[in-house]
């Protein structure tokens, strides 16, 4: 099997329904994971439950919160040097007030999103290279489709206290991506920045627009049928304040740091693979919410 290159892109490029409102930082990026760079086409679909602490110093509000996706994914190739990438999450949302454990749910699909990345630059891939080093840039972006149902009053005693809560944003979204990754035989290092450009929905709500950068370090060992690469990295993110009706929100906004953990295994047809992330450092809401965790685990197939 030739040598792997990691092809990573974050949940974290799309603001869905991934935290309480109150932080308005959807803390919804995570490691995705690792694709060889195949030039395959690749279809699966992988789950995620993230878990978060909300509404901290309130006797009454204060709840946990958990969001779960199972998300369809594709990849393909239109033409040289492009790749394009889809995804639909379907999501269960939950929460459960501490105070008298009254327990509120959503379910549906999600916001869609296609990204299309150029492969600026792939040594792996190039004959005359001959080096114990490669390395790739994929330079794109994408959209966000409101897909998903957003349909939020802040005067509604009814709903959950937070505009995150809802399915999607209701807003058509446009994430800025860029890759690298270098590879020295069997290790290698890959960095991914995101910067989603936020518009605002017809009920006048805008997420603010947020920034994402991750650091992985990944290992190739092969076995007869299989290529394991266990990783681990760091995860960052950083949100400004919402505005509804061109109003800010001032209890929105703040930055996380996460530790994430994991494994890929390979066949020649299909990837299976874990992974987990942790917070290390955090001030979401000036402290009035907390990443608890996530963990993810899917499977993709070659066609």
């Amino acid at each position: 099997m030739r040598k792997l290159i990691l092809l990573s892109i974050f949940l974290a490029s799309v603001k869905v329904s991934m935290a309480c409102d109150i932080c308005g930082c959807a803390n919804g990026g995570s490691f995705m994971g690792i694709m060889p760079n195949m030039n395959q086409q690749l279809i699966g679909v992988r789950y995620f439950s993230k878990t978060y602490q909300s509404h901290i110093s309130s006797k009454f509000l204060g709840s946990e919160e958990n969001f779960q996706t199972a998300e369809l994914r594709l990849r393909t190739y239109p033409a040289k040097n492009l790749q394009l990438m889809a995804f639909l999450p379907y999501q269960f949302n939950e929460q459960v007030l501490t105070y008298d454990g009254v327990n509120k749910s959503d379910q549906g699909f999600g916001d869609a999103r296609v990204l299309l990345h150029y492969n600026v630059v792939n040594t792996s891939m190039d004959s005359a290279w001959n080096s114990d080093f490669n390395h790739q840039l994929l330079l794109g972006g994408g959209v966000k489709a409101p897909l998903g149902k957003f349909s939020f009053d802040t005067y509604d005693a009814t709903q959950v206290a937070n505009a995150n809560f809802q399915l999607g944003t209701g807003s058509w979204d446009f994430p800025l991506q860029a890759i690298y990754t270098l590879q020295h035989k069997k290790m290698g290092l890959n960095m991914n920045a995101t910067y989603q450009i936020n518009g605002t929905n017809k009920d006048g709500y805008r997420f603010a627009n947020r920034s994402v950068i991750a650091g992985t370090f990944f290992r190739t060992m092969y076995t007869q049928n299989w290529t394991i690469l266990p990783l681990f990295g760091i995860y960052a993110e950083q949100s400004g304040m919402n505005q509804e009706n061109g109003i800010k929100n001032e209890l929105t906004g703040g930055w996380l740091a996460a530790a994430n953990v994991g494994v890929e295994i390979y066949t020649p047809r299909f990837n299976f693979s874990i992974n987990g992330q942790l917070p290390v450092a955090q001030n979401l809401s000036d402290g009035e919410l907390e990443f608890k965790s996530m963990f993810s685990i899917g499977i993709l197939r070659a066609f």
